[in-house]
Parts: C-alpha cells; sequence; structure tokens
C-alpha cells in the first residue's frame, strides 16, 4: 500500500508533541511493506536528502521517502498560522498532484489536508486526518484564547466533516467528534505511544527517595498552565516545603523562582530529558486544555507517575492508580495535591510508579498499517 503522510514538521527538526508522535509514525512503518512517501516542511531542513539523512543517520528504510515543502513565511498578524496552514496545504495538494503519482491513503496530520479537502472535485483515493487534541473546541480561559480557538476552527470543522476518516484519542476528544457529526464507523480511537528509546527497566529499580522530585515540561503557552504552577511554587517555598522540581522549557528571567529547590534547564533534547526523568517521580501537567500530551506517556516508560488535569483524553488514562488528576485552572487544587504528593511515603508512590509503567504497555502504538489494512481497504 502506498501512504502519502503529510506533517507540518516531524521531530528532531520541529519540537512539539504532534512532531514526536509524527516520528514515531514513521518510525513505525520503517521496515513494513508499504511505502511512505513523508511531506514535511523546510522549518529546521533545507531538502530531503538533509533530513533523511539527520532522521536515520546510516540506516535508511527503502520504504520511506521524505518530500521537503517550503513553509510559507509571513509577517506576524492576528490569525496568520491560519492563512500559512491553508497556503501550506494548498502547496501540499500541488506537490502531491505533479510529483507523487500514486497513493492508496491520504494521511494528514493537523490542517495540511485542508487544501485537498475542500476542493470541489478530487481523486478519490481515502483520506485520513489526525488533528489531536481538538484544543480549538475545549474550553478557553482568556479573551485572547477564545480568539485563537475561534480561528483555529475555520480548518478545523471542515476538515472533520469532509475527511473519510479520522484518528482520535478518547474521552472528551472522541465526544468533540461526535459532536462535530462524524459517525463512531469514521474515527478510529489510537493513543500514541513511546519506543524502546523511553522504556526504563522497571520502576521497582527507581531510586525514591524522601524528597519528592517533580517534573514539568511544557512551551511557555497559557493553556500549559505554567502561571498556576508558578503561583503554587511561590507559594510552597513560602511554607518552606521539602521538595524538588525540575522546569524544562524556555522561561523568560521574570518567569523563574529564584530557589534552591527549582531548577529549570531550557529546551533540552530528547537524551537529556530521558536522562533528567530518570531522576524525578512525578509528572505535572496542569493543562488548561490537552488531548493526549505525548510526554504523558514518554513519563510513564521512565517510571514516573502523573499529576494531570482532566482534560482532553487524559482521564482515559491517568486516575488514582496512576497517578492524580488536578482540576483545570485551579492553583489551589494544584497547591494541596502538591502538598500531598510531598508527604506520600515511597511505598505508595512506588505503586503509583508501577501502575503507569503497566498501563504504558496497553499504550504502546496499534499498528498503523493493521488498522490501514482492516479498514480503508
Amino acid at each position: 500500500m502506498n501512504i502519502v503522510f503529510a506533517t507540518d514538521g516531524i521531530y528532531p527538526f520541529v519540537l512539539g508533541g504532534m512532531q514526536k508522535h509524527a516520528a514515531y509514525i514513521i518510525r513505525n512503518l520503517a521496515g513494513t511493506e508499504h511505502k511512505l512517501d513523508v511531506i514535511i516542511p523546510d522549518n529546521g531542513v533545507k531538502d530531503a536528502e538533509e533530513a533523511s539523512a539527520r532522521f536515520w543517520g546510516n540506516e535508511r528504510p527503502d520504504n520511506i521517502c521524505f518530500h521537503v515543502i517550503p513553509y510559507p513565511k509571513l509577517p506576524r498578524f492576528p490569525g496568520h498560522y491560519v492563512i500559512a496552514s491553508y497556503l501550506y496545504s494548498r502547496r501540499i495538494t500541488n506537490y502531491f498532484s505533479h510529483k507523487i503519482s500514486t497513493a492508496d491513503i491520504l494521511f494528514g496530520k493537523g490542517y495540511t489536508m485542508w487544501h485537498w479537502l475542500a476542493r470541489q472535485s478530487r481523486p478519490q483515493i481515502p483520506v485520513i486526518v489526525q488533528l489531536h487534541g481538538l484544543e480549538m473546541f475545549q474550553p478557553a480561559f482568556a479573551f485572547r484564547e477564545m480568539l485563537d480557538k475561534m480561528l483555529m476552527r475555520i480548518p478545523a470543522v471542515p476538515i472533520i466533516r469532509l475527511t473519510d476518516y479520522i484518528f482520535s484519542y478518547g474521552g472528551g476528544v472522541k465526544e468533540i467528534l461526535l459532536k462535530q457529526g462524524r459517525s463512531e464507523e469514521a474515527i478510529f480511537e489510537q493513543y500514541g505511544a513511546v519506543d524502546d528509546f523511553w522504556l526504563y527497566p522497571e520502576p521497582s529499580k527507581k531510586d525514591n527517595g524522601f524528597i519528592r522530585k517533580f517534573l514539568f515540561v511544557a512551551r511557555n503557552e497559557y493553556r500549559k498552565g505554567y502561571h498556576l504552577l508558578y503561583e503554587t511554587l511561590q507559594e510552597l517555598v513560602t511554607d518552606n516545603e521539602t521538595f524538588e522540581i525540575d522546569i524544562v522549557g524556555e522561561l523568560s528571567d521574570n518567569l523563574k523562582i529564584e530557589d534552591f529547590r527549582i531548577r529549570y534547564h531550557g529546551n533540552l533534547s530528547a537524551e537529556s530529558l530521558k536522562e533528567l526523568k530518570e531522576k524525578c517521580e512525578v509528572l505535572l501537567l496542569p493543562s488548561l486544555s490537552e488531548g493526549f500530551p505525548t510526554i504523558i506517556i514518554e513519563s510513564m516508560a521512565r517510571g514516573l507517575c502523573v499529576a494531570a488535569t482532566g482534560v482532553g483524553a487524559v482521564p482515559k488514562v491517568i486516575d488514582e492508580h496512576t497517578g492524580w488528576l488536578l482540576k483545570t485552572g485551579d492553583s489551589q487544587s494544584l497547591k494541596d495535591r502538591m502538598k500531598a504528593i510531598i508527604r506520600t511515603n515511597s511505598g505508595v508512590l512506588r505503586q503509583k510508579q508501577m501502575a503507569a509503567y503497566e498501563k504504558n504497555k496497553w499504550l504502546l502504538m496499534r499498528k498503523y498499517w493493521t488498522i490501514f489494512d482492516g479498514n480503508l481497504r
């Protein structure tokens, strides 16, 4: 089967959960009987040869080919991302029409299939899309965020309604698709997962000490909830609580708290983050809206349990066995939960870590070609 896989970037050329998930898909399909043409933008790479060399190293599978398309460069203005996404999707349509002669399936991440699906007439090739968390349909907690989400719905609504099939996380994310009029038969429920790179031998070998060690990894976006964590950490420091936390992601100096218990790392490579996770015990995810963050399963595979808000598909994985659920947008809930975790003994913590590790086995990535073969042929 010939599959064209259109993306708005893949890890490590572009940072982000969607981009990591795309990279996992590509590696998952390497060496199979299927041919995969991967379309990526020129963010971080100049051409297909460089992309292939950096992504695979010396062992390049014969069945996967990269194609690099220039991403539109626009000045920043309200809605510029939506316009750029449409222009990029149009370039993908043109490139596919002229450069890739055959395909059995078109598989698009994000808004990459927008132009193709909006055409009045197009070849009868099954189209499947993955819009991940569908945050644009989730509650907004600020006026600017509300406007951004309204703009993001402009491409999301027609893509959801016009695509033949759609990959979705379960829980609240799947509910959004059903409310948009998609049938159960058109939705393939699929959770992301990790490869062997992230797997820890087992949490029983993890050295939980007397001091609880937290980890927070996110971009500095309002919906990621760092403002809640910032407020909480200030109070924990004032209360002289015993804890440690490693914070990964670029932050300006005015958003940092000077205290020996708090360590800021900026952006880290996967290798550095993997090493850091070996020293941490609990992942914090106080997001206001999410789909199903890749960082959850990467951390569970490293033997961490998780304290996260019950947004998107998160409650499908995080519960009282694998961690703790937080109230959305509530710094008091985060503070109370962190204090409770600080007082959690090592034995109880290890039970949650073991449950999270075992749950990760359930999340092992379903073979995409099995889904394709079983449903799309």
